[in-house]
């Protein structure tokens, strides 16, 4: 079912609906954790460095797919809140073709410039090796990344929140699951845990498409696809803000990478600890960071929603609401 999300208490509507997102994105941080102690565990500081050393170029990858799939999420929901059935199916068809293009381009992208990539993050040359094969396969899996995430987008922006909690729930187990096997049982080292990663990845594609079958007001029809440039212009537009945020952070995670490599060399210790001991804080850093995105994905679809309803007060209202628990 779709929610009304322009009607009730801002507050208890922005918390209800924000409270899977935030357990969601919590969750999926903390399952990265679990990976990074299988991969020290089962095969040492080094693969774990390894895997850790590509934080950086991972979060630039992801984060720009991230941040452009936001704008899916939003133009979706204006169209709901203005009640314009054959929009919400325009923008949900457009959506799937830039998803198919951009994760094309992407991923063939990604992989050309991987080495140089982790060439410009200085890795080390003892874990350089692993750390590309690592970072390449989890590349293979954009495509599924891609388009969970846009599917996870048109299930918010129709009203549904806990959907991507479920699906983050089972994909998660199953990442786990996969890791211990791949790694402590068949000793694949980190080849093993960017496999899980990806595997997992499929899951999450998969039951968000079983998920998204059960509504039928985007049914799509032969009418409805097409690629008209001010549809795609509105949403690179509503999404480009996200993505040079995480390009922005990036480059701090560059700047500090680097320097973590050269005080590793420098100490008798090499730079495998500082950097494995860094991506271990890293981890923890984003499970605090899920707090702040989970409230703001739940507050874009219901921003959107009123705002394609041009109830602009409850816009302004959910905005200064949501920027103050962000701020608490």
């Amino acid at each position: 079912m779709v929610r009304d999300m322009t009607k009730g208490s801002p507050v208890r509507l922005l918390l209800a609906f924000a409270a899977p997102l935030l357990v969601a994105n919590i969750f999926q941080q903390l399952y990265t954790v679990v990976d990074a102690v299988v991969l020290g565990r089962g095969v040492g500081v080094r693969a774990l460095a390894a895997a850790g050393s590509t934080g950086s170029v991972h979060f630039l990858v992801f984060g720009f797919i991230t941040g452009l799939t936001h704008g899916y999420s939003i133009l979706i929901s204006q169209k709901f809140g203005a009640g314009s059935a054959a929009g919400v199916r325009r923008a949900v068809a457009n959506s799937a073709y830039i998803a198919v293009l951009s994760s094309a381009v992407i991923t063939v992208l990604s992989l050309v410039f991987s080495r140089g990539l982790m060439e410009l993050m200085q890795t080390p040359a003892d874990i350089f090796e692993d750390a590309l094969l690592y970072i390449r396969i989890i590349f293979i899996g954009i495509f599924a990344t891609v388009f969970y995430n846009v599917l996870a987008s048109i299930l918010r922006a129709l009203g549904d929140s806990v959907s991507p909690l479920v699906v983050i729930l089972i994909s998660s187990a199953v990442n786990v699951g996969l890791d211990v096997l791949f790694v402590m049982v068949f000793r694949w080292g980190v080849a093993g845990a960017a496999a899980a990663t990806v595997i997992g990845q499929a899951c999450s594609f998969l039951m968000a498409v079983a998920y998204l079958r059960r509504f039928r007001s985007i049914r799509l029809r032969r009418t409805d696809f097409g690629l008209p440039p001010a549809v795609c212009l509105r949403i690179a537009a509503l999404g480009m803000s996200n993505c040079l945020n995480q390009v922005a952070l990036t480059f701090v995670q560059i700047i500090v990478n680097n320097s973590l490599t050269h005080y590793g060399a420098m100490t008798a210790y090499g730079a495998e600890i500082p950097l494995a001991a860094c991506g271990i804080v890293m981890k923890t850093n984003a499970i605090l960071l899920a707090i702040v995105i989970g409230i703001s994905q739940g507050s874009q679809p219901i921003i959107g929603f009123n705002y394609g309803a041009r109830q602009y007060g409850r816009v302004r209202g959910i905005y200064k609401l949501a920027i103050s628990c962000n701020l608490a």
